[in-house]
């Protein structure tokens, strides 16, 4: 003979009690955000930030001579520019020279460069007062940065951001990039 048991006794939760049974009261009285998500949601989390033009997200690419890119980063759009170029420097930089556009031009950057043993060719702002002097050379080989950009607006996904979380945003650049380093006929 087989005791004669409840079925789902052992769940818990399934106490067999009258109303929710033991559940918190956002699961299922009214409508609600899940109440057992760990993670934060929301607009800062999926790097998307107010400026001028409205909700947007600025992409950091570090990129080599031939406008193929080594590290990319995501960041809402009031960002500076400069909050993550310290830590992109340090961990992927190679090379004898770091090129960057006005918007990378400070002390810390430059001084960040020069303990990596690379020469910083970052345009001036219009604001320094002494004003280091731009080796415009080297300077010239900046429009691959922009070619890669460019390249990157070709896929209608991407310069549009169809995606909504950063997550699958960041993995549709990081599939594009890598059809970038595939050789071009």
């Amino acid at each position: 003979m087989v005791a004669s048991r409840i079925l789902g006794s052992n769940i818990s939760g399934a106490s067999g009690r009258s109303g929710r049974g033991g559940c918190h009261h956002r699961c299922l009285c009214h409508a609600s955000p899940p109440g057992f998500c760990w993670w934060k949601r929301g607009i800062e989390s999926n790097a998307l930030g107010r400026s001028r033009g409205g909700v947007s997200t600025k992409v950091h690419a570090l990129v080599d001579t031939q406008g193929r890119p080594l590290h990319i980063e995501l960041t809402p759009g009031q960002q500076h520019e400069s909050t993550v170029a310290e830590s992109i420097i340090t961990q992927y930089a190679r090379g004898k020279k770091l090129i960057a556009d006005t918007g990378y031009d400070s002390n810390a950057i430059r001084a960040c460069v020069r303990e990596r043993g690379m020469t910083a060719v970052i345009h001036p702002s219009a604001s320094r007062k002494q004003r280091p002097r731009l080796n415009r050379k080297a300077y010239r080989i900046r429009y691959m940065v922009e070619v890669f950009f460019h390249n990157l607006k070709r896929f209608r996904g991407l310069a549009t951001r169809f995606e909504k979380t950063a997550r699958h945003y960041l993995s549709q650049l990081h599939v594009v990039c890598s059809l970038l380093w595939l050789p071009q006929q």
